[in-house]
Protein backbone atom coordinates (compact mmCIF):
# COMPACT_ATOMS: atom_id res chain seq x y z
CA UNK A 1 0.00 0.00 0.00
CA UNK A 2 2.73 2.52 0.74
CA UNK A 3 6.23 2.08 -1.18
CA UNK A 4 7.59 5.13 0.91
CA UNK A 5 8.07 4.61 4.95
CA UNK A 6 9.16 7.47 7.20
CA UNK A 7 11.68 7.66 9.44
CA UNK A 8 11.75 10.81 11.94
CA UNK A 9 14.59 11.93 14.04
CA UNK A 10 14.96 14.75 16.64
CA UNK A 11 17.76 17.03 17.09
CA UNK A 12 19.27 17.91 20.61
CA UNK A 13 15.92 18.21 21.92
CA UNK A 14 15.39 15.11 21.19
CA UNK A 15 16.38 14.00 17.81
CA UNK A 16 19.05 14.25 15.56
CA UNK A 17 19.79 14.43 11.60
CA UNK A 18 20.65 16.41 8.69
CA UNK A 19 19.02 19.77 7.44
CA UNK A 20 15.51 19.79 5.56
CA UNK A 21 16.73 20.02 2.14
CA UNK A 22 13.79 20.36 0.13
CA UNK A 23 14.47 23.94 -0.55
CA UNK A 24 17.97 24.14 -1.38
CA UNK A 25 18.23 23.15 -5.11
CA UNK A 26 17.80 26.92 -6.27
CA UNK A 27 21.60 26.75 -4.66
CA UNK A 28 22.79 24.35 -6.58
CA UNK A 29 24.03 26.08 -9.44
CA UNK A 30 25.79 28.96 -7.57
CA UNK A 31 29.07 28.03 -5.86
CA UNK A 32 31.28 31.38 -5.25
CA UNK A 33 34.84 30.91 -6.15
CA UNK A 34 36.04 32.73 -3.27
CA UNK A 35 34.08 33.85 -0.03
CA UNK A 36 36.08 36.73 1.37
CA UNK A 37 35.71 37.12 5.83
CA UNK A 38 34.81 41.09 6.52
CA UNK A 39 37.97 41.76 8.32
CA UNK A 40 39.87 40.88 5.20
CA UNK A 41 38.12 42.94 2.95
CA UNK A 42 41.13 45.61 3.22
CA UNK A 43 43.85 42.91 2.81
CA UNK A 44 42.31 41.51 -0.20
CA UNK A 45 41.69 44.93 -1.90
CA UNK A 46 45.30 45.75 -1.53
CA UNK A 47 46.00 42.55 -3.63
CA UNK A 48 44.03 43.57 -6.63
CA UNK A 49 45.42 47.02 -6.66
CA UNK A 50 48.31 48.30 -9.48
CA UNK A 51 50.42 49.47 -7.75
CA UNK A 52 54.32 49.24 -8.62
CA UNK A 53 52.77 49.30 -12.60
CA UNK A 54 51.66 52.92 -12.32
CA UNK A 55 52.81 54.00 -9.55
CA UNK A 56 49.61 54.59 -7.71
CA UNK A 57 48.31 53.16 -3.99
CA UNK A 58 45.41 52.46 -2.37
CA UNK A 59 44.20 54.63 -0.31
CA UNK A 60 40.42 54.25 0.96
CA UNK A 61 38.00 54.30 -2.41
CA UNK A 62 40.33 55.30 -4.47
CA UNK A 63 44.27 55.38 -5.94
CA UNK A 64 46.75 57.67 -4.81
CA UNK A 65 49.70 58.79 -7.26
CA UNK A 66 52.83 58.49 -5.69
CA UNK A 67 54.13 61.90 -7.89
CA UNK A 68 50.87 64.31 -7.90
CA UNK A 69 49.13 62.85 -4.34
CA UNK A 70 46.53 65.14 -4.90
CA UNK A 71 45.43 64.09 -8.52
CA UNK A 72 43.83 61.16 -9.23
CA UNK A 73 44.96 59.04 -12.35
CA UNK A 74 41.92 59.25 -15.48
CA UNK A 75 41.96 55.67 -16.45
CA UNK A 76 41.65 53.55 -13.18
CA UNK A 77 38.44 53.09 -12.00
CA UNK A 78 37.91 52.77 -8.00
CA UNK A 79 38.11 49.93 -6.24
CA UNK A 80 34.79 49.36 -4.27
CA UNK A 81 33.77 46.52 -1.95
CA UNK A 82 30.28 46.46 -0.35
CA UNK A 83 30.62 44.75 3.26
CA UNK A 84 26.67 45.23 3.40
CA UNK A 85 26.53 43.55 -0.38
CA UNK A 86 28.46 40.38 0.48
CA UNK A 87 27.54 39.41 4.45
CA UNK A 88 24.91 36.55 4.34
CA UNK A 89 21.56 37.04 5.13
CA UNK A 90 19.97 35.30 7.75
CA UNK A 91 16.44 34.00 6.92
CA UNK A 92 13.66 32.01 8.99
CA UNK A 93 12.51 29.67 6.10
CA UNK A 94 10.75 26.20 5.58
CA UNK A 95 14.44 24.50 6.45
CA UNK A 96 14.35 25.77 10.00
CA UNK A 97 11.08 24.10 10.61
CA UNK A 98 9.27 20.27 10.69
CA UNK A 99 5.71 21.48 9.21
CA UNK A 100 4.59 23.54 6.62
CA UNK A 101 1.99 26.34 6.53
CA UNK A 102 -0.62 23.82 5.96
CA UNK A 103 0.63 21.53 9.18
CA UNK A 104 1.63 18.75 6.78
CA UNK A 105 5.27 17.37 8.04
CA UNK A 106 8.45 18.32 5.35
CA UNK A 107 10.41 15.40 4.98
CA UNK A 108 14.16 14.62 3.23
CA UNK A 109 13.77 12.47 0.54
CA UNK A 110 16.33 9.54 0.60
CA UNK A 111 16.94 7.04 -2.05
CA UNK A 112 18.46 3.41 -1.75
CA UNK A 113 21.72 2.97 -0.52
CA UNK A 114 21.56 6.17 0.90
CA UNK A 115 25.26 6.84 3.06
CA UNK A 116 23.47 8.88 5.19
CA UNK A 117 21.40 6.00 7.04
CA UNK A 118 24.00 3.58 6.65
CA UNK A 119 26.40 5.50 8.82
CA UNK A 120 23.24 6.80 11.33
CA UNK A 121 21.71 3.29 12.09
CA UNK A 122 25.23 1.28 11.66
CA UNK A 123 26.64 3.78 14.49
CA UNK A 124 23.28 3.74 16.51
CA UNK A 125 23.47 -0.04 16.66
CA UNK A 126 27.01 -0.56 17.76
CA UNK A 127 26.89 -0.31 21.43
CA UNK A 128 30.02 1.49 21.53
CA UNK A 129 28.83 4.25 19.43
CA UNK A 130 25.81 4.10 20.69
CA UNK A 131 27.05 4.87 24.54
CA UNK A 132 29.77 7.17 23.24
CA UNK A 133 27.01 9.74 21.06
CA UNK A 134 24.37 9.09 23.76
CA UNK A 135 21.34 8.11 21.26
CA UNK A 136 18.97 5.60 21.01
CA UNK A 137 16.93 3.52 18.52
CA UNK A 138 12.92 3.58 18.88
CA UNK A 139 10.70 1.65 17.00
CA UNK A 140 6.86 0.58 17.57
CA UNK A 141 4.18 3.21 16.17
CA UNK A 142 3.07 2.30 12.74
CA UNK A 143 3.21 4.65 9.72
CA UNK A 144 -0.62 5.06 10.13
CA UNK A 145 0.00 6.53 13.44
CA UNK A 146 2.09 9.25 12.18
CA UNK A 147 -0.51 11.85 12.73
CA UNK A 148 -0.45 10.92 16.48
CA UNK A 149 3.20 11.94 16.78
CA UNK A 150 2.71 15.99 15.55
CA UNK A 151 2.29 17.34 18.68
CA UNK A 152 5.29 15.33 20.31
CA UNK A 153 7.83 16.43 17.40
CA UNK A 154 9.05 20.21 18.13
CA UNK A 155 8.32 22.92 15.43
CA UNK A 156 11.77 23.65 15.19
CA UNK A 157 14.87 21.55 15.06
CA UNK A 158 13.69 18.24 14.31
CA UNK A 159 14.75 16.70 11.53
CA UNK A 160 12.50 13.85 9.48
CA UNK A 161 13.31 11.36 6.39
CA UNK A 162 11.40 9.97 4.31
CA UNK A 163 13.07 6.56 3.20
CA UNK A 164 11.99 3.57 0.95
CA UNK A 165 10.31 1.04 2.79
CA UNK A 166 13.11 -2.06 1.20
CA UNK A 167 15.81 0.24 3.05
CA UNK A 168 13.75 0.76 6.98
CA UNK A 169 12.96 -3.32 6.67
CA UNK A 170 16.75 -4.13 6.62
CA UNK A 171 17.49 -1.99 9.31
CA UNK A 172 14.76 -2.78 11.34
CA UNK A 173 15.08 -4.81 14.41
CA UNK A 174 11.41 -5.91 14.04
CA UNK A 175 9.64 -8.77 11.77
CA UNK A 176 7.20 -6.54 10.80
CA UNK A 177 8.74 -3.00 10.05
CA UNK A 178 6.21 -1.08 11.91
CA UNK A 179 7.12 2.10 9.74
CA UNK A 180 8.49 4.59 11.46
CA UNK A 181 11.86 4.76 13.41
CA UNK A 182 13.22 7.23 16.19
CA UNK A 183 16.87 8.15 17.36
CA UNK A 184 16.35 9.91 20.47
CA UNK A 185 18.98 11.76 23.11
CA UNK A 186 19.06 9.80 25.97
CA UNK A 187 17.58 11.43 28.88
CA UNK A 188 18.66 11.46 32.07
CA UNK A 189 17.35 8.84 33.87
CA UNK A 190 19.55 8.89 36.90
CA UNK A 191 17.97 11.61 38.22
CA UNK A 192 14.55 10.80 37.35
CA UNK A 193 12.14 11.93 40.54
CA UNK A 194 10.46 9.40 42.31
CA UNK A 195 6.57 9.57 41.98
CA UNK A 196 4.30 10.68 45.11
CA UNK A 197 3.39 7.02 46.78
CA UNK A 198 6.13 5.15 45.09
CA UNK A 199 6.54 1.92 47.36
CA UNK A 200 9.99 1.90 49.39
CA UNK A 201 11.44 -0.72 47.42
CA UNK A 202 14.65 -0.86 45.27
CA UNK A 203 15.15 -3.83 42.93
CA UNK A 204 18.48 -4.67 41.84
CA UNK A 205 19.16 -6.16 38.63
CA UNK A 206 21.82 -8.97 38.82
CA UNK A 207 23.85 -10.20 35.90
CA UNK A 208 20.55 -9.73 33.74
CA UNK A 209 22.18 -10.41 30.51
CA UNK A 210 18.84 -11.19 28.23
CA UNK A 211 18.03 -8.32 26.83
CA UNK A 212 14.03 -9.50 27.16
CA UNK A 213 14.53 -10.14 30.68
CA UNK A 214 15.64 -6.81 31.39
CA UNK A 215 13.03 -5.36 29.80
CA UNK A 216 10.33 -7.01 31.19
CA UNK A 217 11.79 -6.23 34.98
CA UNK A 218 11.66 -2.72 33.97
CA UNK A 219 8.51 -2.93 32.89
CA UNK A 220 7.31 -4.41 36.02
CA UNK A 221 8.95 -2.18 38.33
CA UNK A 222 7.42 0.15 36.86
CA UNK A 223 3.68 -1.00 37.42
CA UNK A 224 4.15 -1.83 40.56
CA UNK A 225 5.38 1.75 41.54
CA UNK A 226 9.12 0.62 43.43
CA UNK A 227 11.36 4.03 43.90
CA UNK A 228 14.39 2.90 41.28
CA UNK A 229 15.74 -0.05 39.66
CA UNK A 230 19.82 -0.30 40.04
CA UNK A 231 21.93 -2.29 37.23
CA UNK A 232 25.10 -4.07 37.86
CA UNK A 233 28.19 -3.83 35.37
CA UNK A 234 26.95 -7.72 34.27
CA UNK A 235 23.92 -6.41 33.03
CA UNK A 236 22.72 -5.97 28.93
CA UNK A 237 22.97 -2.35 27.96
CA UNK A 238 19.52 -0.87 29.40
CA UNK A 239 19.10 0.99 25.97
CA UNK A 240 19.34 -2.12 23.50
CA UNK A 241 16.41 -1.73 21.37
CA UNK A 242 14.96 -5.02 22.74
CA UNK A 243 15.14 -3.78 26.07
CA UNK A 244 13.40 -0.51 24.67
CA UNK A 245 10.80 -2.54 23.24
CA UNK A 246 10.18 -5.18 26.17
CA UNK A 247 9.79 -2.60 28.63
CA UNK A 248 7.16 -0.73 26.60
CA UNK A 249 7.89 3.04 28.08
CA UNK A 250 9.37 2.48 31.32
CA UNK A 251 12.90 3.82 31.05
CA UNK A 252 10.98 7.60 31.22
CA UNK A 253 9.23 6.44 34.36
CA UNK A 254 11.75 5.16 36.45
CA UNK A 255 15.40 6.14 38.15
CA UNK A 256 17.33 3.81 37.29
CA UNK A 257 21.31 3.58 37.98
CA UNK A 258 23.43 1.67 35.52
CA UNK A 259 27.25 -0.08 36.45
CA UNK A 260 26.40 -0.09 39.82
CA UNK A 261 29.14 -1.90 41.89
CA UNK A 262 27.90 -4.22 44.71
CA UNK A 263 30.68 -3.10 47.37
CA UNK A 264 29.68 0.91 47.13
CA UNK A 265 25.67 0.11 46.07
CA UNK A 266 24.90 1.28 50.41
CA UNK A 267 25.84 4.60 48.55
CA UNK A 268 22.71 4.35 46.62
CA UNK A 269 20.55 3.22 49.22
CA UNK A 270 18.54 4.68 52.06
CA UNK A 271 19.94 3.84 55.58
CA UNK A 272 18.66 0.71 57.31
CA UNK A 273 17.45 -1.51 54.27
CA UNK A 274 16.04 -4.80 54.34
CA UNK A 275 17.42 -7.15 51.82
CA UNK A 276 16.00 -9.97 50.33
CA UNK A 277 17.13 -12.64 47.47
CA UNK A 278 14.88 -14.01 45.21
CA UNK A 279 16.55 -17.33 44.74
CA UNK A 280 16.39 -19.38 41.91
CA UNK A 281 19.04 -21.87 43.21
CA UNK A 282 21.88 -20.48 40.40
CA UNK A 283 24.88 -19.17 41.47
CA UNK A 284 27.27 -17.42 39.46
CA UNK A 285 30.69 -18.43 39.58
CA UNK A 286 32.65 -16.03 37.07
CA UNK A 287 33.43 -14.56 40.35
CA UNK A 288 34.83 -17.13 42.37
CA UNK A 289 38.33 -17.76 42.07
CA UNK A 290 39.40 -21.19 40.98
CA UNK A 291 41.36 -22.00 44.55
CA UNK A 292 37.57 -20.97 45.97
CA UNK A 293 36.75 -23.21 48.73
CA UNK A 294 33.55 -24.38 48.04
CA UNK A 295 32.69 -25.45 51.71
CA UNK A 296 32.96 -21.56 52.33
CA UNK A 297 30.55 -20.68 49.76
CA UNK A 298 27.77 -23.57 51.06
CA UNK A 299 28.39 -21.95 54.62
CA UNK A 300 27.58 -18.45 53.31
CA UNK A 301 24.18 -19.95 51.43
CA UNK A 302 23.13 -21.74 54.51
CA UNK A 303 23.23 -18.69 56.81
CA UNK A 304 21.12 -16.92 54.64
CA UNK A 305 17.55 -18.13 55.76
CA UNK A 306 14.80 -18.92 52.87
CA UNK A 307 11.39 -18.17 53.14
CA UNK A 308 8.52 -18.67 50.69
CA UNK A 309 6.91 -15.60 49.33
CA UNK A 310 3.74 -15.78 51.05
CA UNK A 311 5.26 -15.77 54.56
CA UNK A 312 7.16 -12.54 54.95
CA UNK A 313 5.79 -9.63 56.32
CA UNK A 314 6.89 -6.44 54.34
CA UNK A 315 6.90 -3.27 56.81
CA UNK A 316 6.09 -0.15 54.06
CA UNK A 317 7.51 1.92 56.71
CA UNK A 318 11.13 0.52 56.07
CA UNK A 319 12.78 0.54 52.72
CA UNK A 320 13.31 -2.87 51.00
CA UNK A 321 15.91 -3.84 48.59
CA UNK A 322 15.15 -7.04 46.62
CA UNK A 323 18.25 -8.44 44.08
CA UNK A 324 17.24 -10.90 41.25
CA UNK A 325 19.81 -12.41 39.14
CA UNK A 326 20.12 -13.99 35.62
CA UNK A 327 18.66 -17.18 34.74
CA UNK A 328 22.19 -18.62 33.43
CA UNK A 329 24.52 -16.14 35.23
CA UNK A 330 22.11 -16.22 38.40
CA UNK A 331 23.12 -13.92 41.78
CA UNK A 332 26.75 -12.92 41.80
CA UNK A 333 28.75 -14.04 44.89
CA UNK A 334 29.27 -10.37 46.07
CA UNK A 335 25.17 -10.02 46.59
CA UNK A 336 25.38 -13.44 48.50
CA UNK A 337 27.80 -11.59 50.71
CA UNK A 338 26.17 -8.76 51.14
CA UNK A 339 22.85 -10.25 51.84
CA UNK A 340 24.68 -12.33 54.47
CA UNK A 341 26.63 -9.70 55.90
CA UNK A 342 22.83 -7.78 56.29
CA UNK A 343 20.89 -10.00 57.89
CA UNK A 344 18.97 -10.73 54.86
CA UNK A 345 16.72 -13.26 53.25
CA UNK A 346 16.40 -15.65 50.49
CA UNK A 347 12.99 -15.51 49.11
CA UNK A 348 11.59 -18.60 47.41
CA UNK A 349 8.53 -19.07 45.07
CA UNK A 350 7.63 -22.83 45.62
CA UNK A 351 6.79 -24.39 42.45
CA UNK A 352 4.55 -27.79 41.51
CA UNK A 353 5.02 -30.19 38.55
CA UNK A 354 8.77 -30.53 38.62
CA UNK A 355 9.39 -26.84 37.45
CA UNK A 356 12.60 -25.64 38.25
CA UNK A 357 12.10 -22.27 37.92
CA UNK A 358 10.48 -19.14 36.60
CA UNK A 359 11.24 -17.10 34.20
CA UNK A 360 12.80 -13.56 36.00
CA UNK A 361 10.45 -11.32 35.11
CA UNK A 362 7.82 -13.55 35.96
CA UNK A 363 8.97 -14.02 39.24
CA UNK A 364 9.62 -10.61 40.27
CA UNK A 365 5.87 -10.03 39.51
CA UNK A 366 4.69 -12.17 42.10
CA UNK A 367 7.27 -11.25 44.89
CA UNK A 368 6.82 -7.49 44.45
CA UNK A 369 2.96 -7.31 44.02
CA UNK A 370 2.86 -8.92 47.15
CA UNK A 371 4.82 -6.31 48.84
CA UNK A 372 2.16 -3.98 47.36
CA UNK A 373 -0.71 -5.92 48.63
CA UNK A 374 0.60 -5.80 52.14
CA UNK A 375 1.61 -2.55 52.00
CA UNK A 376 -2.06 -1.36 50.69
CA UNK A 377 -3.59 -4.03 53.68
CA UNK A 378 -1.30 -2.43 56.30
CA UNK A 379 -2.04 1.56 55.21
CA UNK A 380 -5.68 0.46 55.22
CA UNK A 381 -5.91 -1.17 58.91
CA UNK A 382 -3.66 1.85 60.39
CA UNK A 383 -6.55 3.77 58.98
CA UNK A 384 -9.43 1.97 60.23
CA UNK A 385 -7.74 1.20 63.93
CA UNK A 386 -7.26 5.11 63.74
CA UNK A 387 -10.86 6.15 63.07
CA UNK A 388 -11.80 3.30 65.67
CA UNK A 389 -9.37 5.04 68.31
CA UNK A 390 -11.17 8.89 67.36
CA UNK A 391 -14.52 7.20 68.05
CA UNK A 392 -13.55 5.40 71.10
Amino acid sequence: MFNKLKILVFSDTFLSINQQSRCLARWSSRKPAKLIPAEEYDEEADKHSPKGKLGVEWSGNYFKNKSTENTRPKDIEPITISKKRMSPKITMDMLETTTDENGDFIYTKMKNNDPRISQLLTEIKSNKERDKRDLMLLEGKRFDEVEYLKPSIPKIGAKLYKMPLKEMQMWSDLTTCPGIMGIFKIPDIESHSVSNGALPLTIVCDNIREADNLGAILRTSSGVGCEQVLLTKGCVNVWDSKVLRSACGAHFKLRIKKKVNMDTIMEDLPPNCNFFIADNRVISMTTIDENYDKKLLSSLLESIPIVPYYGLKFNPNEHNVLIVGGETEGISLNSYSLVSNLNGVRINIPLGNNVDSLNVGTALGIIVFEMKRQYISKIKNDVRDNIKDEFS
